[in-house]
């Protein structure tokens, strides 16, 4: 049995350390997004998403909900598994195209904003190809 807590010891290190580096990746990301939101601009908060394939009128419906939340003091940014909801998920039919996502969905930020009425936001994240987390917008298929 002394032998198993030595085990389970090593076990334990050995995942703390496989989820470091996905960890320091989301705190970096919330850092950049903190910096984005503090920008005189939304060129940055526009940076942190990931809009290849993305149409004008989407890009254009972007750029008015940022031009609504930039600048608001953020009072937290917390990383959650997928709840399973179905706007999480990106995939809808508008006018007969069907759009998906710009990045597989992996994971919810929740921001919480320091306003009276305590907002918040949701946004759905993914890895791009570069391995860095971006917000995942929307695209025809």
């Amino acid at each position: 049995m002394a032998a198993a807590i030595p085990f389970l010891g090593i076990l334990a290190l050995a995942a703390c350390q496989a989820q470091a580096p996905e960890e320091a990746g989301l705190d970096a990301f919330a850092a950049a997004f903190r910096e984005a939101n503090r920008a005189p601009d939304i060129e940055p908060m526009l940076g942190l998403y990931e809009l290849e394939g993305t149409t004008g009128p989407t890009r254009a419906l972007l750029k008015n909900a940022l031009l609504y939340e930039l600048g608001l003091p953020i009072r937290s940014i917390e990383f959650e598994p997928l709840s399973g909801a179905p706007e999480e998920k990106i995939r809808y039919e508008h006018q007969g195209v069907r759009y998906g996502p710009t990045l597989e969905p992996l994971r919810r930020m929740r921001v919480r904003y320091a306003t009276e009425d305590r907002f918040e936001s949701l946004f759905t994240i993914g890895l791009n190809d570069e391995g860095a987390w971006r917000i995942v917008s929307s695209r025809p298929l």
